[in-house]
C-alpha cells in the first residue's frame, strides 16, 4: 500500500499556472522519490483524484499562487490553511483550499499545500524562466515534505 502520495495541480497550457505538474512529472523521475509514494501530474481538478487518496496517510498537493512574494517562492501549509483565500472564482469549480477543505471531511490524511508564488498565468505552454528556474529546489522541498 502507498503511504503518500503528490498530487501536482495546474494547466501546462496556461504558462506558470502548470508549475504543480510540472513538477510532479520532474519529481516521479527522480531516483530520491521514497518508496511508497505515488506522484500524480492531477491537472486542475483535485477532486477527481479523492480515489487515488483513500489509504493514504499523506497528501501533498503542489499548486501555483497568487501573492505578493516573488515568483518562485514556495510556501508550505501544513494542515492549516490559514490566511489562504477560498474564494470560488468559477460555479462549476471549486479553489484549491476550498477542495482540501472538502476531502478532509472523507479522507483521513494529512495533507500539505505546497504552494509556488506566480505572478500571473496566461495561455501558453512552458513556465516563465523564474518558474522554471526554481523547479529543483521545488522538487527538493517535496522530497523534504516526503520525509517528515
Amino acid at each position: 500500500m502507498k503511504s503518500a502520495v503528490v498530487i501536482g495541480l495546474g494547466s501546462p497550457l496556461m504558462g506558470d499556472d502548470g508549475i504543480g505538474c510540472h513538477v510532479a512529472e520532474t519529481l516521479a523521475a527522480d531516483s530520491r522519490l521514497p518508496a511508497g509514494a505515488e506522484v500524480i501530474a492531477g491537472g486542475t481538478d483535485l477532486l477527481r483524484h479523492a480515489g487515488r487518496m483513500e489509504g493514504q496517510s499523506r497528501v501533498i498537493v503542489i499548486d501555483a499562487v497568487r501573492d505578493d512574494s516573488p515568483p518562485g517562492t514556495i510556501t508550505v501549509w501544513d494542515d492549516g490553511l490559514a490566511g489562504l483565500d477560498d474564494r470560488q472564482e468559477h460555479v462549476h469549480h471549486l479553489s484549491v483550499v476550498q477542495a482540501v477543505k472538502l476531502l478532509r471531511m472523507i479522507v483521513p490524511a494529512r495533507f500539505t499545500l505546497v504552494g509556488i508564488a506566480v505572478s500571473g498565468a496566461g495561455l501558453g505552454s512552458g513556465l516563465s524562466p523564474a518558474i522554471a528556474a526554481r523547479v529543483p529546489a521545488i522538487v527538493d522541498q517535496v522530497l523534504l515534505e516526503l520525509a517528515r
